[in-house]
């Protein structure tokens, strides 16, 4: 046994530590670590912003792309909420915010979810699991048929697709809980093995 004499792996062991002291209870170690860890992050998404300003706005817009300088004021009037009596300005940048949000997610959900699902579906009928993705796309379409009513053939149907949707989410919670325990030993790993030398 070898504990190592590493100040980040230290800072690094007592952190993880400290975050799952609370599975015992709520305690002052726990919450220090968490404001610790509130306080890093909200510092490093500063640092970040700052630096981004710097290199993607006032760096060039000095250079000669005065353009720039919609974005920025735009920006600077969404601090304007603070001000009573011109909070009403943050509406115009919140609207461009919104309205491209918007227009982005909605061209990148119809791709990915519309679009990308249908193409996967279309697979040719050649081996064992691309019929088991065509049965199942078809017998979980059919489950979401309300607009008439189920006979012996749509009964059937609906309830094999209901059996294929309950596989796809339990295998989705299963994935999820898989990669949380990996999570886990990765840490464990660390503390027992990097911070204590243990192996």
């Amino acid at each position: 046994m070898k504990i190592s004499t590493d100040i980040g792996v230290w800072i690094g062991a007592l952190s993880a530590l400290g975050i799952y002291s609370v599975l015992i209870k709520d305690n002052p170690f726990y919450t220090m670590v968490e404001h610790i860890f509130v306080g890093a992050s909200a510092g490093i998404a500063v640092v970040v912003g700052i630096n981004t300003f710097l290199n993607s706005a006032w760096s060039p817009m000095i250079e000669g792309k005065y353009l720039l300088i919609i974005p920025i004021l735009l920006g600077i009037l969404l601090y304007s909420r603070y001000f009573e009596d011109i909070a009403w300005l943050n509406r115009i940048p919140l609207s461009f915010l919104m309205g491209t949000g918007a227009g982005v997610a909605m061209r990148g959900a119809v791709e990915s979810q519309i679009v990308g699902q249908i193409s996967a579906t279309m697979v040719k009928l050649t081996t064992f699991d691309s019929w088991i993705i065509f049965l199942g796309t078809i017998f979980s379409l059919s489950y979401f048929f309300l607009t008439f009513q189920r006979g012996k053939v749509t009964g059937v149907t609906s309830q094999l697709g209901r059996h294929f949707m309950m596989a796809a989410f339990g295998a989705a919670f299963g994935n999820t809980v898989m990669g949380r325990i990996s999570a886990a030993i990765g840490r464990f790993q660390f503390i027992f093995l990097k911070w204590l030398g243990l192996g």
